[in-house]
């Protein structure tokens, strides 16, 4: 509410010589970055109603504010936590984490050349980076560091395996 009160005092501001659209966007993208870092909502909040302000004040037409959605790499991100949620959820990765400790859980060596194998089958089917390692190798790795090994940040172990395991 705050963030909203300032940028309202803060939009008629206009500096000579710049647009006043330009203005505009500019106070309500510095103004999304405030709400992000301060918190006041959720990220998915701040983003929904800076993207509702630049349309009721007409900054952005609908087509410019909405065609982030449109973009095939928003979805393939989305649809990779997706699939994370459903492993987390059901269980999954912490039954994937124990066949692949079962068949390279050896050595911590096997352990990282069997992370190298997932990747590689992932890749093909999750191409971005991001994606693939937050949302699907992470829920699998977690269970498998806390659980098998230990290794737990909470914990100050971290240093036992994960951090290996993770930089790999």
């Amino acid at each position: 509410l705050i963030t909203l009160m300032i940028g309202g005092v803060v939009w008629p501001l206009v500096p000579p010589g710049l647009p006043a659209k330009t203005w505009h966007l500019f106070v309500i993208f510095a103004f999304t970055i405030f709400g992000i870092i301060t918190a006041p909502l959720p990220v998915s909040a701040v983003a929904i109603v800076a993207i509702a302000v630049s349309l009721t004040t007409r900054t952005l037409p609908i087509a410019s504010a909405l065609s982030a959605f449109g973009a095939p790499v928003v979805w393939l991100i989305v649809f990779a936590f997706f699939i994370a949620r459903g492993f987390i959820v059901t269980g999954l990765g912490k039954r994937l984490c124990y066949i692949v400790l079962g068949q390279v859980g050896q050595s911590s060596l096997g352990l990282a050349y069997g992370l190298t194998v997932a990747e590689l089958v992932l890749a093909p089917a999750v191409p971005s980076n991001t994606a693939r390692g937050a949302a699907v190798l992470l829920p699998i790795l977690q269970p498998l560091l806390k659980d098998a090994f230990a290794s737990d940040p909470a914990l100050k172990t971290e240093k036992k395996i994960g951090s290996f395991l993770v930089m790999v």
